[in-house]
């Protein structure tokens, strides 16, 4: 089968340099820094103190740098958040000009990239930084290319090149929220968006900003909404999502008939509607949604 690939004009780089760099962000963000190398990506997120996502991250390695992956237009308040915190530390922050983010999927996209098939597998040649997307490997992959290499990397892997909303179908299926409108920004708890189930924390690491909410949030059990794909002919978003006539979830995204939105536990596996429509959540196989009852 043909692979698909989309250039991803609304993600933008960041290069960390610095020999304090690893200190740094280890003591930001809520993956694990120290498992990153130039053969293993990670997926991170950087919360305020309150413990609400503020920037979804995928960070890899080459050579000595580290590059982040971030929304485009976020790129430049990252840069100025880092900098809040660098005070003297040995860190340098770069907005990179020089290339663009494609990604890739479809059912040989691994062996394409001789790649291992497992989410952060990295590997970098003298055309691009290949990367194995660390949140889910059904997700496809990451190519760093040079610009204006498209046409040379789109010819040697037989790219089928499409649209940004088949890129947003492909990953709405997966119950997959990126950047941040989709992650609602200063407002989303990371458990109800699935963030620990897509490998963004680690939660055998010390101390990070945020870290405390989150931990209390996961041992106590707080979680009575979660994100999920949705299907339905439903045109009108601003309506809410109803079950039984009661407002149970809200919208996050939507692209044709699939989207994602925010459903109370209490109505999963019951029947849900909006603005007259059906909707039917999908369930991918990474989500594990703890005891459902009827809370509301």
């Amino acid at each position: 089968m043909a692979i698909s690939g989309c250039i991803l004009t609304h993600r933008a780089l960041i290069r960390v340099g610095g020999a304090d760099k690893l200190a740094f962000l280890q003591g930001l963000v809520s993956n694990d820094m120290g498992k990153l190398n130039t053969e293993s990506s990670l997926f991170t997120l950087l919360l305020s103190p309150q413990g609400r996502v503020q920037f979804d991250l995928i960070v890899h390695q080459v050579s000595d740098n580290w590059f982040l992956e971030v929304d485009a237009d976020q790129a430049a308040a990252l840069i100025k958040r880092l900098t809040l915190f660098k005070l003297r530390s040995d860190v340098a922050l770069e907005l990179v000009q020089d290339r663009s983010i494609l990604s890739i999927w479809g059912p040989q996209v691994a062996s394409a990239l001789e790649l291992a098939a497992e989410p952060g597998a990295t590997r970098t040649t003298s055309q691009w930084t290949a990367i194995l997307d660390p949140r889910l490997i059904e997700l496809g992959a990451r190519l760093v290319i040079e610009n204006g290499a498209l046409e040379t990397v789109r010819h040697y892997l037989g790219l089928s090149l499409v649209d940004m909303a088949s890129y947003k179908r492909h990953r709405y299926a997966l119950g997959v929220p990126e950047g941040a409108t989709e992650l609602e920004f200063d407002r989303a708890i990371p458990l109800e968006w699935g963030m620990d189930e897509l490998n963004a924390i680690d939660w055998a690491k010390g101390c990070y900003m945020g870290q405390e909410l989150t931990a209390r949030t996961r041992y106590r059990g707080l979680v009575r909404k979660r994100i999920f794909p949705v299907y339905t002919e439903a045109m009108v978003l601003s309506q809410p999502i109803l079950c039984e006539g009661k407002d149970v979830g809200h919208w996050i995204a939507k692209e044709e008939e699939v989207g994602l939105a925010m459903i109370r536990l209490s109505g999963v596996h019951k029947e849900l509607e909006c603005d007259g429509q059906a909707v039917t959540l999908g369930r991918p196989h990474w989500m594990k949604l703890p005891d459902i009852n009827d809370e509301t």
